[in-house]
């Protein structure tokens, strides 16, 4: 089973009489043995949470979307309205390949929206997880 998760930590500076706050998020997937369940890994980033939310188009998940799939990738046709729930954002668009996504955000505590699965369908069959990757896939290198 895998579960997201955020946590505020407090922490000391090496050296020094000051503590600071530390913001972490991830997922943290669990097995389940004879004995009941265990963790069975951790997966952690931190977060800046000092930086407010929309200093730039990579915080917020449609921007995201608009930008890096739509501008980049030239695979965005038509974004459909958000679908919100609590932190969880579920973003649909049409793809230019006749094909349409489904791309899942978490809105972290200080509003920036973190990306966490990607799924595609063609022709009303059943969902398949992605992993397209911008930056690498999408940007064309200068000659």
């Amino acid at each position: 089973m895998k579960f997201f998760y955020e946590v505020e930590t407090i922490g000391a500076f090496e050296g020094k009489k000051a503590e600071y706050f530390g913001y972490s998020y991830g997922f943290i997937w669990l097995v389940y043995e004879q004995t009941g369940y265990r963790i069975s890994d951790i997966q952690r980033m931190t977060e800046d949470f000092l930086c407010a939310p929309y200093h730039g188009w990579d915080q917020d998940g449609e921007s995201i979307i608009d930008v890096k799939y739509g501008n980049w990738c030239k695979l965005v046709q038509k974004r459909y309205p958000t679908i919100q729930n609590g932190y969880m954002k579920h973003i649909y668009f049409h793809g230019n390949d006749g094909a349409d996504y489904c791309f899942i955000f978490v809105t972290l505590t200080n509003g920036t929206d973190v990306e966490i699965a990607q799924f595609r369908r063609v022709d009303d069959h059943k969902w398949k997880q992605v992993n397209i990757k911008p930056e690498e896939q999408c940007i064309a290198e200068d000659p």
